[in-house]
């Protein structure tokens, strides 16, 4: 589990590049910056949606949601709403604690199309990168859960040893769920 992000394994986050170098909450300097392109509510109600470069302390600990979070929220909900054996009053405090970790974590990996991290064991899976060569690559999409807003059967596509890589390999996240160590991967196409 990453130290740093609960939600991303400490060898997989990404600092922003030199070209940021301040932090758009608090202005500290000398920090490692990560990517969160959201909305922050300040102590007297008001927004700041001018946000894109946070430091580890103000993503853990000031109000922040990222921009555009509804769809992924509404996935959290759609996967709250099939556990069975919680309570509604469970399932609306689990759909708050998800919402808040989401928020409380930046914005790695990249999703093209939509944060979409696995959810698994009533939590969020945590990401541990990009496939780094090809074998790596088939191993994921061979061996891991295919997630697209959901657990879904693979498509022929995706089968990337026949169907050729993706043009990135940055298009392809895994994810391993900190409870029971089952493996999913997303691939988002530019």
């Amino acid at each position: 589990m990453g130290q740093i992000f609960e939600l991303i394994a400490d060898e997989a986050l990404e600092n922003l590049d030199a070209y940021y170098d301040e932090c758009h909450i608090c202005g500290a300097t000398e920090v490692d910056l990560y990517s969160y392109q959201g909305v922050l509510t300040l102590d007297d109600g008001t927004t700041d949606d001018d946000i894109y470069a946070a430091c580890a302390t103000c993503i853990g600990s000031k109000k922040l949601r990222h921009t555009g979070e509804n769809e992924y929220t509404d996935t959290i909900k759609k996967y709250v709403n099939t556990l069975d054996q919680l309570t509604e009053k469970m399932k609306l405090i689990l759909v708050e604690e998800l919402i808040s970790k989401n928020r409380r974590t930046p914005d790695v990996p990249i999703f093209l199309q939509g944060v979409d991290r696995p959810l698994c064991c009533n939590d969020i899976a945590e990401f541990m990168g990009y496939p780094l060569d090809k074998e790596e690559l088939y191993n994921i999409s061979e061996q891991d859960v295919y997630w697209d807003k959901e657990p879904k059967m693979k498509t022929r596509q995706l089968n990337f040893r026949i169907y050729g890589c993706p043009e990135s390999l940055r298009e392809v996240a895994g994810f391993t769920c900190k409870h029971c160590g089952k493996r999913y991967f997303t691939f988002q196409f530019t």
